[in-house]
């Protein structure tokens, strides 16, 4: 299960630092793995969904805020993208009718509390794991045109993706497949968040990587693809995140064979 997406926006600082480490507080209490993105304005973040192509799980919008207000942020996302759910804060209880408009899951009043910033990320972890699951299986497989017959992948198999003039090759754990179609074509109807695009004719399939180094990422049995510097960053801080994970999770596991309270 791919992590959580979840983005905080709102123009008042402390806020916006405050529910984000909320929001991170409960990833840890409950262990589920949260991707958490800041935001100042409705602006930056619409340009990042619209021009970017990020996806959101959850996003937690500030109602008042200059320019484009929460509420009407979120319509334009709604636009876009119809799985987003959203989470208003308010300093005014009387805008949280408003914010039902766009069928928000829940709304803050500031001061905010953690437990009901734990309330609504229980609610929203429930439904967005019902869909990712629901996405999970339709997605297992993927079918693609090869000499003339249709061939079905599996992709938890699949360890990259390389395109070859214009067609494209999947490196599998058990072997390679062809695929009569473009590299970009192949990726629309992938999992963004399991399949990175690490140069213009190469994606890798996350769960796979060993490494990433300056010039390449590593699977591991001498398997490797190059990283351009344009998806280098992105590549090394989610790398750098589930190793960090696995570590945490093996000195728990470790303290608790001990006996230990980690």
């Amino acid at each position: 299960m791919r992590s959580i997406q979840i983005a905080v926006c709102d123009d008042e600082e402390f806020y916006r630092d405050e529910l984000a480490k909320m929001v991170s507080v409960y990833g840890n209490e409950s262990e589920t793995e949260l991707e958490i993105d800041v935001y100042e304005n409705a602006a930056q973040i619409l340009e990042v969904i619209k021009q970017r192509g990020k996806i959101y799980d959850l996003i937690f919008f500030d109602v008042e805020m200059p320019e484009i207000t929460g509420i009407d942020a979120a319509r334009e996302i709604y636009k876009m993208d119809t799985k987003a759910l959203f989470c208003f804060v308010t300093s005014h209880e009387g805008y949280a009718l408003r914010a039902f408009e766009v069928e928000a899951i829940d709304y803050i009043v500031k001061p905010m509390q953690y437990l009901d910033v734990k309330r609504i990320m229980k609610k929203a972890k429930i439904q967005i794991y019902y869909r990712l699951d629901s996405e999970e299986a339709r997605n297992r497989y993927l079918d693609i045109v090869s000499a003339r017959d249709t061939v079905t992948i599996d992709l938890t198999k699949v360890v990259y993706i390389e395109k070859r003039r214009n067609q494209c090759v999947f490196h599998l754990t058990d072997g390679e497949q062809v695929c009569y179609d473009s590299l970009g074509s192949v990726y629309k109807r992938l999992d963004p968040g399991d399949f990175l695009y690490t140069h213009q004719g190469y994606i890798a399939h996350f769960p796979y990587i060993k490494e990433v180094r300056n010039n390449a990422v590593c699977f591991g049995s001498g398997m490797e693809i190059p990283v351009s510097r344009k998806y280098l960053q992105k590549l090394k801080e989610r790398h750098m995140d589930k190793i960090l994970r696995i570590r945490d999770e093996r000195k728990k596991t470790l303290g608790q064979s001990c006996g230990l309270n980690v």
